[in-house]
């Protein structure tokens, strides 16, 4: 397939353009600003807000699916700016759910954990979204979107852990750094999700797009955690000193909109259509990336 990748320079972009190719695909990597490689592609900056310079682009490459990871995608960014989340989250969805529905081509979009209110473990994918962050809200809208296209399919992304290929940082790279360096780290012990590593989610969508799967579908890890448990299993794993991950709780530490405390999600219908894909543990991936 000749598939166009948008957040292709992000955190997750980089794992799965590298599991296209593999397989075999055609990928025209998409950025927002940022020019250069990745993965041996060469990016190309397409500003997704700009209508007309999207649809230039897609005429112009012609993919049989596109597979947007695309978004402003921290809660503080788009409390900051609501008017850019907005028209990245939920335009930018539209304009490419809208071009693919024209030409009867395949869009996978991802979502986040963080349409739901956090009330509750272990969401389904039929429950109902009630996002309390504006982060959750613009993401849930630009759901819709894609979902009214015919063969449309939305991965609700869970939390994302593993060594950064896009040449920034992921938080647990910081973190692994600050612990070989013998400095302590804290981490909510109130927050939970169903974390799961970059290479896993990469294979996870790829597959997902491949198989003609349409709908809803969470892509989340086996296991319900916090976030410190997740950062000490892998400071475990890498033979770090566990001892330095401290624990805290949300209300210890102000914030603008409400943290969700429980986005923990039922993996089932990913179980069901994949089921062999491996997913490992949080020691596994740790050491399996980092090692």
């Amino acid at each position: 397939m000749r598939v166009v990748l948008t957040g292709a320079s992000g955190q997750l972009g980089p794992y799965v353009a590298c599991r296209l190719m593999a397989s075999g695909h055609d990928v025209s990597a998409w950025s927002g600003t940022s020019v250069g490689t990745c993965e041996g592609l060469s990016l190309r900056a397409i500003e997704l807000t700009d209508a007309g310079a999207t649809d230039r682009a897609l005429e112009e490459v012609d993919p049989d699916a596109v597979i947007h990871l695309a978004a402003l995608s921290t809660a503080d960014g788009v409390r900051r700016d609501p008017e850019r989340g907005r028209a990245v989250n939920v335009g930018a969805a539209a304009r490419l759910a809208e071009w693919c529905a024209r030409r009867g081509r395949r869009i996978l979009s991802t979502s986040t954990d963080l349409v739901f209110d956090g009330t509750r473990p272990w969401s389904r994918e039929d429950d109902s979204a009630r996002p309390v962050l504006a982060y959750g809200r613009t993401k849930h809208e630009g759901e819709s979107a894609v979902l009214a296209v015919p063969g449309g399919l939305v991965a609700r992304v869970s939390l994302l852990f593993g060594p950064s290929r896009s040449g920034r940082p992921t938080y647990l790279d910081r973190t692994v750094a600050a612990l070989k360096r013998g400095e302590p780290q804290t981490f909510f012990e109130d927050e939970y999700r169903t974390p799961l590593d970059l290479a896993t989610a990469a294979d996870a969508l790829v597959r997902l797009l491949e198989s003609g799967a349409t709908g809803l579908v969470h892509v989340g890890g086996r296991e319900r955690l916090s976030r410190f448990e997740l950062a000490r299993r892998v400071a475990v794993a890498l033979g770090l000193d566990a001892g330095l991950v401290r624990a805290n709780r949300q209300g210890d530490v102000p914030s603008a909109e409400p943290r969700p405390a429980d986005v923990s999600l039922d993996t089932a219908r990913l179980a069901a259509l994949l089921p062999d894909l491996d997913r490992p543990t949080a020691e596994r991936a740790a050491a399996r990336l980092w090692g």
